[in-house]
């Protein structure tokens, strides 16, 4: 990698047209181009102001072009060494205007050669200009050559002419060759410097695509370590025969996660939702999964919100949180479960995650304390609720995913009152027919146009 940004280094900035406009990392293209507009202008000035002296044509053209040559030589100075472009940009194209303007009557108008030095004026706005910006030039140019053609036929006495007809013939004969010389040198630079550009933004994308891979390529390990830490689909099976866990991260990674356990006779279910996706989401995921196995085997924890007590002091303790600190946002909403099958009792403690319980196709919602695992200004205490299961009892915990996405018809979130209704239609059917239509009510939802915004973790299981 070193060796390649030192070639590039020392391969640019020594070539000659780096020399004469500077260096494309001291100047945007545009201002190079700019300094070599302003340089051939200031050539062409001079030029032109030699082939009159040569020629003996008109002393106060002669004397308007030597000095057109200083002023382009200023311009180039400023830009070029002071490093100032905008600012020039305007008043360049308006004294180059007039000044071609003076030219065209001092120098036999439109039969003269200052309609070779318009077309090299328009090759310098166009390369100089862009946009809107480009379109308002031409157009003042254009304009200013159609009042020219109309002054000079109405006002024909006011265009000086040519002594002699061999002194046009030279006059014009050169300033068509140096016309198209500068023209030349101009699209050539133009090429040049577009390759160059090409050469290097090639080179940028093939080490960004090589960066991205080598991050990707990261990113799946962590994935493969991220997924070897949740439960095995045979175990949830086990504790749970009628369950589906509908599991869609926004990246590689997922900032949710799930985590099944039997412990002393007990079935532990947790869903959680860390702050944030992606890389930082999974980073604490996997800190909460380490810290719910420590405090899920200690014998002093024996209520599920005890458990999220206990919780948010270790991740406080973690992360180094000061009762203050607040700005860090570090930390997760969860929702936990602790069945005890013998006595047909669940308990329920949620930090910003609710639980949902369909009996008898009727919606009992077990609202969570609103309070996250992590530092808060005020900590409120989890509530515990204790809940006598009976058969057929479905029940569904959920992260703010699928509720949070946007879509429809009208790019709208979710919202919990469809997300509510949509379980109402679907509670009675089978768990796996039920992630089947989560699945096709978010492709309907998203329309192949809106993209996921969160990590997504719905679980659903029924008592038997």
């Amino acid at each position: 990698m070193v060796k390649e940004n030192k070639s590039t280094a020392t391969y640019y900035p020594h070539s000659f047209v780096d020399i004469l406009f500077g260096r494309r990392t001291e100047y945007s293209l545009e201002h190079r181009f700019f300094n070599s507009v302003c340089l051939f202008s200031a050539l062409a000035a001079f030029f032109a102001t030699i082939t009159n002296i040569a020629l003996q044509l008109n002393s106060i053209l002669t004397a308007f072009t030597f000095i057109s040559s200083i002023i382009f030589i200023s311009f180039y100075y400023f830009s070029r060494k002071r490093k100032i472009y905008k600012p020039l940009l305007t008043h360049f194209i308006i004294y180059s205007l007039l000044g071609l303007s003076t030219v065209w009557f001092f120098n036999s108008g439109s039969q003269g050669p200052v309609i070779f030095v318009y077309l090299i004026a328009l090759v310098f706005f166009v390369i100089i200009t862009e946009g809107r910006n480009r379109i308002i030039v031409i157009s003042g140019f254009i304009s200013n050559l159609i009042l020219l053609f109309i002054t000079e036929m109405k006002f024909p006495s006011l265009v000086t002419h040519y002594e002699s007809e061999t002194v046009k013939f030279y006059d014009v004969s050169i300033t068509f060759l140096f016309s198209f010389i500068i023209i030349y040198f101009v699209v050539a630079i133009l090429v040049r410097s577009y390759r160059d550009e090409k050469i290097i933004s090639t080179k940028q994308r093939d080490e960004i695509a090589d960066q991205k891979k080598q991050m990707t390529d990261s990113i799946q390990y962590a994935s493969s370590l991220q997924k070897a830490l949740l439960p095995n689909q045979n175990y949830i099976k086990k504790l749970l025969p009628e369950h589906f866990i509908f599991f869609k991260p926004k990246d590689i990674v997922s900032g949710d996660f799930y985590w099944f356990r039997n412990i002393n006779d007990y079935i532990i279910i947790v869903i959680a939702d860390c702050t944030g996706h992606g890389v930082p989401g999974a980073l604490m995921s996997v800190l909460g999964i380490s810290l719910i196995n420590e405090i899920t085997n200690k014998k002093e924890v024996r209520k599920a919100n005890q458990a999220l007590e206990v919780l948010r002091h270790e991740i406080k303790d973690q992360l180094n949180h000061s009762s203050s600190d607040y700005s860090i946002n570090s930390g997760m909403d969860i929702a936990i479960c602790v069945i005890e099958p013998d006595k047909k009792i669940m308990q329920y403690a949620g930090a910003n995650n609710p639980l949902y319980l369909f009996r008898d196709n009727k919606l009992i919602e077990y609202k969570p304390t609103r309070n996250p695992i992590g530092s808060t200004p005020i900590e409120i205490p989890f509530q515990n609720h204790e809940i006598e299961l009976q058969e057929g009892d479905t029940f569904y915990l959920f992260t703010d995913g699928f509720i949070d996405q946007f879509g429809g018809e009208q790019g709208k979130k979710f919202r919990s009152r469809r997300f509510r209704h949509m379980l109402l239609g679907m509670n009675n059917k089978p768990m796996n027919d039920q992630k089947k239509l989560l699945e096709n009510n978010l492709k309907y939802w998203l329309q192949n146009k809106y993209e996921q915004v969160d990590d997504m973790l719905i679980l659903g299981f029924r008592v038997k």
